[in-house]
């Protein structure tokens, strides 16, 4: 029997991001000599099976939500039975796997039913308070988002703990008596290659706001006198893409191929998800924001960096693409003095021992 701790990993399956973000601590926990579960479902499963191939997976509800509307609290309102449905059969699910595969530990990203209280928990976001239209609707959201964070024993906040914060009041102050702060988390890695596309477009989130993007950006990309690489974000297709004259297409990347080729680009146009906030911050590149309609949180975010002078953003429905190219290559270049893995590697370092089973623990996991 190995001696290693067992720890399920397992991300929320609104994008990718959430599950990319996790690449990182996946990698850690096995530098760490852990043995790694992973849990998800749809394109954030494929993902970490595409990045890790080796390891086993199991497979979680759908939570599937979609924003059809630009309103976040329509879209939940439609969707709150199937979510709530979704969190609870996952907490089951959970608490059977438990048992059932020994697990000695639990890492989430934003999934509020992957918790047991038979072993160590940790909850990863960075929106410790969420955004909403409404000041009371705010305030009822956290109420219920703060109850579910405080059902694990530790929060992850992805993120610096400073003046240089990403996320801003997304993360500040945090409502968890249990906080760590890991830094940005980021699967990509810098590498040096010389320029070959002006402009990388990352395209992800949910149908059916993805596609729609996708057809904007090819519209207005004709004919414009930069070279670009689209990368649809859609890691369930192989086939080849016939793109424009002046585009590439190519379905999806992983991790060593994206960081070339954000190496390889002079800036990125992306959704402000903050898995892609946290990968440009890491990787030094400048962007054009497109936040996601209805996500007040990326909302959030577009403004608070262009804020900061390290980015413009535009409205999805009004993408001038070429004004938006241009005005991004003036911007200066990012600062890269603060990037640093070695608060992720702390947060790892001090979890797993809390995760070593008692004997009570290896009784019923072996039972």
């Amino acid at each position: 029997m190995s001696n290693k701790l067992r720890i399920l990993v397992a991300p929320l399956d609104w994008g990718i991001g959430h599950a990319t973000r996790c690449v990182p601590i996946i990698r850690e926990l096995l530098r760490q000599g852990a043995e790694v579960y992973i849990a998800s479902n749809g394109r954030p499963l494929k993902v970490l099976q595409r990045e890790f191939p080796e390891l086993p997976t199991l497979t979680l509800p759908r939570y599937d939500v979609k924003y059809p509307f630009r309103s976040i609290i329509l879209n939940m309102l439609l969707q709150l039975p199937r979510l709530l449905w979704a969190i609870f059969a996952e907490h089951r699910m959970v608490d059977r796997w438990v048992r059932r595969y020994g697990f000695d530990g639990i890492i989430t990203d934003n999934r509020l039913g992957c918790y047991s209280r038979r072993v160590p928990t940790v909850f990863i976001t960075h929106q410790v308070h969420l955004k909403a239209p409404d000041e009371n609707i705010a305030r009822f959201t956290n109420r219920i988002n703060h109850s579910f964070m405080r059902r694990y024993g530790r929060c992850w906040i992805p993120d610096w703990d400073g003046s240089q914060s990403l996320s801003g009041t997304l993360s500040r102050p945090s409502a968890h008596p249990h906080t760590v702060y890991t830094g940005p988390l980021t699967r990509l890695r810098p590498v040096q290659s010389a320029i070959k596309y002006d402009v990388l477009v990352l395209l992800s989130g949910p149908e059916p706001q993805r596609t729609y993007v996708e057809k904007a950006i090819l519209k207005q990309a004709a004919g414009l006198p930069y070279n670009m690489l689209l990368v649809q974000g859609k890691p369930e297709t192989d086939h080849t893409i016939q793109g424009l004259d002046n585009v590439e297409i190519v379905p999806f990347l992983d991790a060593p191929e994206l960081s070339r080729a954000m190496a390889e680009s002079r800036m990125v146009v992306c959704r402000s998800g903050y898995s892609t906030v946290m990968d440009l911050a890491v990787l030094g590149k400048r962007a054009l924001y497109i936040p996601t309609p209805g996500q007040p949180e990326q909302e959030y975010l577009a403004e608070y960096l262009g804020e900061r002078g390290a980015s413009l953003w535009q409205d999805q429905e009004e993408i001038r693409l070429a004004e938006g190219i241009a005005g991004v290559l003036a911007l200066p270049e990012p600062d890269m003095s603060l990037v640093s893995r070695r608060l992720l590697e702390t947060a790892v370092r001090d979890f797993l021992p809390a995760a070593s089973p008692s004997e009570d623990q290896m009784s019923w996991a072996t039972a």
